[in-house]
């Protein structure tokens, strides 16, 4: 349903690849697991970007490298136009970006390590004609992201093991939850290229797009939850050997509404 279109030039470049900030390791933290509370019970690993947004594989002992990025359907490598206006609709159609400055090269903090974005998602509106219906495929929101295997220069992203690197989930915290919703999303080169999957697995997924049970503070997220377990929206089963980011979406919906979060702490739990 929805595929990245903006991704921040650090995430191709590496330029500041060589930015190491140490592993950490820390005992996992309580969080929302689906539509309860819990935690998770080894130990975990801080995912810690550099001050321009980068995860080099040398800061942390899984070898998770990327870029935190920002994307939205009215952009395309962080300018207009996006999927939206190439659509077919206008710019005010389509949805914004404030929060993180895209003319910015990276993804610039405020507070170190707390990646913080804001905009407004646009109302769907009709497809062009002679299409008919809502066009959802096309304006399909904002959000941020982190690419877990991305070689840096021409290179392109790879899907990341997490079950090779010995990890069952992540836990993240978020200061807000967007009115319009949040799906916290781990799309695959397999969902990239497959129409059919209409869109990215993503934590809580059925065919009724649902946002996914994220609570303001601490989230746990396992691999083998039984609960808002993480799939895809049309059945996609879910591969913890091939994961290429984790994305936190706000998705559309027929009225227009702002947004701004911010997610820390982000830690791949052993």
């Amino acid at each position: 349903m929805k595929k990245v279109t903006s991704i921040l030039a650090i995430g191709f470049i590496g330029a500041v690849a060589a930015a190491g900030c140490g592993s950490s390791s820390s005992s996992g933290t309580g969080g929302a697991m689906g539509t309860g509370s819990g935690g998770s019970s080894g130990p975990a690993v801080d995912i810690i970007p550099d001050a321009s947004g980068w995860v080099d594989k040398t800061s942390n002992t899984l070898g998770v490298q990327g870029a935190w990025y920002a994307y939205g359907d009215g952009y395309e490598m962080n300018m207009p136009p996006g999927k939206c206006q190439m659509a077919g609709h206008q710019t005010s159609e389509c949805s914004s970006i404030t929060k993180p400055d895209l003319t910015m090269a990276g993804f610039p903090q405020e507070t170190p390590g707390k990646m913080c974005t804001s905009g407004m998602v646009a109302a769907v509106i009709d497809m062009v004609p002679p299409k008919t219906g809502k066009d959802y495929s096309n304006i399909y929101g904002n959000g941020i992201g982190l690419d877990l295997n991305a070689p840096g220069g021409t290179d392109p992203k790879k899907d990341w093991d997490a079950v090779a690197a010995g990890v069952k989930g992540i836990s993240f915290e978020i200061d807000m939850k967007p009115t319009a919703g949040l799906r916290v999303e781990f799309p695959s080169k397999a969902t990239d290229a497959d129409p059919m999957a209409a869109g990215g697995d993503y934590w809580g997924a059925t065919s009724a797009y649902p946002n996914s049970p994220v609570e303001v503070g601490v989230n746990t997220i396992l691999w083998d939850m039984t609960a808002a377990k993480i799939t895809g929206p049309k059945g996609h089963v879910f591969d913890p050997h091939a994961i290429e980011s984790i994305q936190f979406h706000v998705p559309t919906t027929a009225t227009a509404a702002s947004y701004s979060f911010c997610i820390s702490n982000l830690k791949m739990l052993m």
